[in-house]
């Protein structure tokens, strides 16, 4: 908290800086800016994609994206090279040739005025720029630079805005002259409107010729293919090879199946031969049975039993909850044997049938030669059936290098004629593009005449620079404070100090306020001031002091009494203090004596209010004064030995109550050890506004460890 007090006290003091400075500033920019009307000019451009958003394939986001980038592309033409020459040349014709625009100074007389307008001319035609291997181009640029009128001078006064998301441009120059700023925008829009469409074009041109070519090479290659597909063709007797292809499938096919069909029938055959050649040869009777009725009954039987079952089945077929769940599978096989049975005795009864043993034999060996007869026709025509399959299998395997050939080719040509639609669609969007390329920007809105300067900024600027000014110089103030490695309050000093403040005395200047380029009242106040804070300090150095002197009156008469004042920067308020002390004394009667060893300071040899003794009238001294031994940069013992300091200072306090020792500063000088020796009692002085480092610390231990009777710290400063 005393720190932040004490950085905002001395932010305040340092009120000339912060507020002076944004003072002076405030004038500069003032005066400077006086001449500040502008004139703004303002025109509307509108582009658009390519493609029509109804026929484009991209999404909304996408197109966004697109206008955004197509935006990008249009800031960086409209500030290349071309536009802005384009700009300059017209500024350069127009002033040449009128007084309304712009007073333009030759910077030499290597070309008139119509030479370098004839130049200019010449130059914006035929669509070039300036060619500085060319003098006169030379001229023309460095006169353009000379009037404030380079390539650079031109961008910085205008400015191109989007419009939000929109596909809207603003196009706004600022200039003094009204005239001149609408005349900017009118040239600036319409050469960037030229040079977006030649850009265009010429880009457009490339692809199409590009995309041309190509669309030419797969044209002949496509050709090629199909002369190559035809020749094969003619070559290999294929006229076409998707019927060749369905009729080996086809007759392959049926083929096989007629083949499965005749060794399927020549297999029964097979097994009708081998029946009746069996039956004719093993078969003796060939007439009628006497088991017959036997067989028959049985059949009878079994088919009653049969019918029961099913019946039972049917009955049952409701009821199936309540009987086992294998009831039907237990059923079912009942019945299915039965029915195995009943044919086994219907086959069993046909064989025992009474035929005539002749016309059955007849039959039967008529029935076997009829099946040897089939078998052997069908053999032939299965062995018919596979020769043909063998062929046609020959003729498939041969026609496969052929057929891979004429589909690999075929397949070459489908890609090639898909390649090059594709080409030939994309050269008649390329050929559109190029014939309508550069017309989605354009002027919707012509540059306005100003009627009326814009408004000026200069109150914001003069404002926003002050207050910048004044918060930098705060920041730099405050900063400065408390970075400062100076301790500017007590308590910083205690806070690293080994020995504690007991006093503090204070010297306040003498200050002349009274100044004729100031105010009467801010001097006035300013003595006003400044005698108060004098009351104050006085009442607080006479406390202090009063302090000091009861401190040394406490010490016992009988001591040594010899006190030493060690640590300041400088000596010129410990001397102050110990002459004020000095006469305190003498108005009780007690003799003081005080040497200051000051070299650094020396004291001035005329004009004191004290008396100046020397140190060879030491044997003589009987009244207070001050010991001078600052003329000369002397130790104590260049003057004495210690042994004899000892006995000079035992004589001494004969003559005085007390003798003050004031050494030379601690910083400066290591004479204050030699002093110390011959002390008995110490006061370290601080002084406020400088550092306390390594070296004062390094000294208060040496102080510590010494004999003699540390009072405390006297903390001295020079307020200003």
């Amino acid at each position: 908290m005393q720190n932040l007090i004490y950085i905002l006290k001395t932010t305040v003091k340092n009120i000339h800086l912060w507020m002076g400075i944004p003072v002076i500033v405030c004038v500069i920019l003032f005066n400077t800016m006086s001449d500040f009307k502008m004139y703004e000019s303002k025109a509307k451009l509108q582009f658009e994609l390519n493609t029509d958003g109804s026929l484009s394939l991209t999404s909304k986001s996408l197109q966004l994206f697109e206008i955004g980038l197509m935006f990008t592309d249009l800031l960086e033409i409209a500030r290349i090279k071309r536009v802005m020459e384009n700009l300059q040349l017209n500024i350069l014709i127009h002033s040449f040739k009128t007084d309304k625009l712009y007073k333009i100074n030759l910077i030499n007389d290597l070309y008139t005025k119509e030479e370098l307008i004839s130049r200019a001319e010449y130059l914006l035609e035929n669509f070039q720029t300036l060619n500085m291997q060319r003098p006169i181009d030379v001229v023309i640029n460095n006169t353009m630079i000379k009037n404030n009128l380079g390539v650079e001078d031109l961008s910085k006064r205008f400015s191109i805005s989007r419009i939000g998301s929109s596909k809207y441009i603003n196009v706004s120059v600022e200039d003094k002259d009204p005239y001149a700023a609408k005349f900017i925008i009118d040239i600036l829009t319409k050469a960037w409107i030229k040079e977006y469409r030649y850009e265009v074009k010429q880009r457009y041109k490339d692809k199409s010729e590009s995309i041309a070519a190509s669309c030419d090479r797969a044209h002949d290659e496509l050709l090629m293919l199909y002369d190559s597909l035809r020749d094969f063709q003619r070559d290999q007797n294929v006229i076409d090879i998707e019927a060749t292809k369905k009729f080996i499938i086809d007759r392959s096919a049926e083929l096989k199946k007629e083949i499965s069909k005749g060794k399927k029938e020549l297999a029964s055959d097979k097994s009708s031969i081998d029946f009746l050649g069996n039956t004719l040869e093993n078969k003796k009777d060939f007439g009628f049975k006497s088991e017959s009725d036997e067989i028959h009954l049985s059949i009878m039987q079994l088919k009653d039993s049969l019918r029961k079952l099913q019946q039972e089945r049917e009955y049952n077929a409701y009821n199936l909850e309540k009987l086992p769940s294998d009831y039907l599978d237990r059923i079912d096989a009942k019945i299915s044997r039965i029915e195995i049975r009943i044919n086994a005795q219907l086959s069993k009864s046909i064989s025992s049938t009474t035929y005539d043993p002749s016309l059955t034999k007849q039959s039967i060996v008529n029935k076997y030669i009829q099946d040897q007869i089939n078998y052997v026709k069908l053999e032939a025509s299965v062995k018919t059936l596979e020769n043909e399959l063998y062929e046609l299998n020959n003729r498939s395997r041969n026609n496969i290098e052929i057929i891979a050939n004429i589909v690999k080719l075929e397949g070459q040509i489908e890609t090639k004629e898909k390649y090059y639609l594709n080409l030939l669609e994309k050269k008649h969007f390329a050929e559109l593009l190029e014939k309508e390329s550069g017309n989605n920007l354009f002027v919707v809105e012509n540059a306005n005449f100003p009627i009326k300067p814009k408004s000026s900024k200069r109150g914001l600027i003069i404002v926003g620079a002050s207050m910048g000014s004044m918060i930098l110089i705060l920041v730099i103030v405050v900063l400065r404070i408390i970075f400062d490695a100076k301790h500017h309050l007590p308590f910083q000093i205690e806070k690293e100090s080994k020995i504690p403040i007991i006093a503090s005395i204070y010297l306040l200047p003498h200050l002349d306020y009274l100044r004729r380029f100031k105010p009467k009242f801010v001097s006035k106040l300013q003595v006003w001031r400044q005698e108060y804070k004098r009351k104050q300090v006085h009442s607080q150095n006479i406390d202090s002091r009063k302090y000091l002197r009861r401190l040394i009156l406490d010490l016992d008469d009988n001591g040594k009494n010899i006190i030493s004042f060690v640590g300041a920067r400088s000596n010129h308020v410990t001397l102050h203090t110990l002459l004020e002390l000095q006469r305190m004394f003498d108005r009780t009667n007690l003799k003081s004596l005080i040497i200051y060893n000051d070299w650094f300071t020396p004291l001035p040899k005329t004009g004191n209010d004290f008396k100046r003794l020397e140190f060879k009238n030491r044997d003589q001294f009987t009244e207070s004064g001050i010991l001078d031994l600052s003329q000369e940069e002397v130790s104590p013992y260049d003057l004495l030995l210690p042994d004899d300091w000892f006995k000079l200072l035992v004589k001494l306090r004969k003559q005085y109550n007390y003798i003050m020792i004031i050494t030379p500063p601690t910083h400066k000088s290591t004479i204050w050890h030699e002093w110390l020796n011959l002390t008995s009692d110490v006061f370290y002085v601080y002084e406020l506004h400088e550092t306390f480092d390594e070296e004062d610390a390094k000294n208060q231990d040496y102080l510590i460890e010494q004999h003699c009777n540390i009072f405390g710290g006297l903390l001295t400063s020079t307020v200003k």
